[in-house]
């Protein structure tokens, strides 16, 4: 960069002329930050703080960051409990889970649902105008720091991170099995019943201000998936993420992540009105053989899409859902049958009330469309059906019962999904064939999908011309000085941050000065189990 573009941008006169010898590209260019903000996402009992932790130390060891600001939810939770009216127990993991639990969801329905990150980003701002105080540099100067946000459990919270950061933010979305999260809420001395009851909540609660991780979590950039690995294992995958974002080698797509941008793009296909879906079927090697979506069969063969007599449920009947509609007479015909023993005064809630129940709302039978997992098997046998028996399905949304009788018997060995679908009976009516433990060979494996989302797949995998090589050569970037490869202006983030604090204000929830914390944490605190 020239020395005019550094003086402009601070605001010192150029050599000649206020922009002499500056192009407008460079300009711009010099207001790129190479902060990062890095958010945890996962299931209660993953190991989110190991995550964490090896991000961090990857990045200040082998990438040349300064500094880390390591930002627990929790900790603002337990510092903001009593305005929301909630006392947490001082002693009792369950008791304090819980009330952790309570105070967070008091504290969005109070405060709206993303007061957690609200805090979280005037933390981050707060460390900026610290480093701006120390009068080093005018001006907002582009800083090597990462802000690690550990860990987001609803969907708004991730929403205003996102409008404040956009390309600066990563999340990373941590899941390990049932069986590991189990035994890691055991071993802090929690029953059975008490560890079911926590992930029933974590998962997806009721309320729009409770955690809903099973919501939040597909929108993920990164699936970081661990179970019996080593700590060695862990930290060559966090390092091939921040290769990535960073620019810092050269990588390509797994055959896994292939696969699931196939079907991820495939899912554009369908017009179904209640989820898109899309599956892409592979042999054993990971070679694809097809894809599918879940949309209305045609006759003649395949699916409608588009045109004049486009029959899909979106363009007859005035735009109905089938099945929701079959669901409306089944509640009906149940409260018709028992007419005779609920009084008539309250016939109208016990239909409300039965048409909500949670088993009537699951059922898919009688939905018009083809699932996206039957369809991509059907295009699979009609052009490679002998590659089929031991092959892959990677699917965006975890494969209802339905389906799951046909992957067995399509010869599927590996099931991989991004979405969890709890109200799949696929284990509990066909586990004796499917399972979603990592070490069962003898059966059909659900596991969930580890790799780059398919919604970062083009902008993490894709390069501009000729930008890997020069004079013919590898272009080497030392790991200390590769900066990340989506850039982010710091012109904007003053502004932004700026209203987040302001309304922390008007909610009382902070003082002038802005920030209720002299100096942000630089690494995780471990004493205390996360939510």
């Amino acid at each position: 960069m020239s020395a005019n573009t550094l003086k402009s941008v601070r605001g010192e006169p150029p050599a000649v002329g206020k922009f002499a010898g500056v192009s407008t590209a460079d300009i711009i260019s010099s207001t790129h930050t190479e902060e990062l903000v890095i958010a945890l996402c996962g299931p209660i009992g993953s190991p989110l703080h190991d995550v964490g932790e090896a991000i961090r130390q990857t990045l200040l060891s082998s990438f040349g960051y300064l500094n880390c600001t390591y930002l627990r939810l929790s900790t603002f939770i337990a510092e903001h409990a009593q305005t929301a009216g909630v006392a947490i127990p001082p002693a009792g993991e369950y008791a304090r889970l819980v009330g952790m639990i309570d105070a967070g969801n008091k504290l969005r329905e109070k405060y709206g649902n993303a007061i957690l990150t609200e805090l979280a980003i005037n933390q981050i701002r707060f460390d900026r105008e610290r480093h701006k105080a120390d009068g080093k540099e005018p001006g907002y100067t582009a800083r090597r720091v990462v802000h690690i946000i550990d860990s987001i459990k609803n969907e708004d919270e991730l929403a205003l991170l996102r409008l404040v950061y956009r390309d600066m933010l990563y999340v990373v979305g941590v899941y390990a099995p049932l069986p590991t999260r189990e035994a890691n809420l055991k071993d802090l001395g929690l029953s059975t019943p008490q560890i079911y009851s926590l992930i029933d909540r974590d998962s997806g609660e009721e309320s729009k201000a409770g955690q809903t991780v099973g919501n939040t979590f597909p929108n993920c950039d990164f699936f970081l998936r661990t179970g019996d690995g080593t700590d060695s294992e862990l930290h060559r995958r966090v390092e091939r993420f921040l290769h990535l974002i960073l620019g810092s080698q050269v990588i390509t797509p797994t055959y896994a992540e292939t696969a699931m941008y196939a079907a991820a793009m495939a899912s554009a296909n369908s017009a179904c009105l209640s989820r898109q879906v899309g599956a892409t079927v592979t042999d054993g090697k990971g070679n694809i053989l097809s894809i599918g979506w879940n949309d209305v069969p045609s006759v003649g063969g395949g699916l409608y899409s588009g045109g004049v007599h486009d029959h899909r449920c979106y363009n007859i009947a005035g735009g109905k859902c089938f099945n929701d509609t079959e669901k409306d007479w089944l509640a009906q015909e149940m409260i018709d049958a028992l007419s005779e023993v609920i009084e008539p005064s309250k016939l109208a809630r016990a239909k409300e009330i039965l048409r909500n129940a949670s088993k009537l709302k699951g059922l898919i039978e009688f939905s018009r469309a083809i699932h996206a997992e039957m369809h991509a098997i059907l295009n699979a046998g009609k052009t490679a059906g002998d590659r089929l028996p031991g092959g892959k399905l990677f699917v965006t949304t975890y494969p209802c019962h339905s389906c799951a009788r046909h992957i067995v018997a399509a010869g599927i060995a590996e099931v991989f999904y991004i979405e969890p679908y709890r109200k799949s009976l696929a284990i509990k009516l066909h586990g004796d064939a499917i399972s979603e433990h990592e070490a069962d060979q003898g059966k059909v494996r659900i596991l969930a999908f580890d790799g780059v989302a398919p919604s970062r797949y083009l902008t993490l995998f894709r390069v501009p011309q000729n930008s890997r090589k020069r004079d013919g050569k590898l272009i080497t970037i030392p790991l200390k000085e590769s900066s990340p490869r989506i850039k982010k202006s710091m012109e904007a983030l003053p502004a932004l941050e700026g209203l987040v604090v302001q309304s922390l204000r008007e909610k009382q929830l902070l003082s002038e000065r802005g920030t209720e914390h002299e100096q942000p944490p630089t690494a995780p605190d471990t004493t205390q189990p996360e939510l």
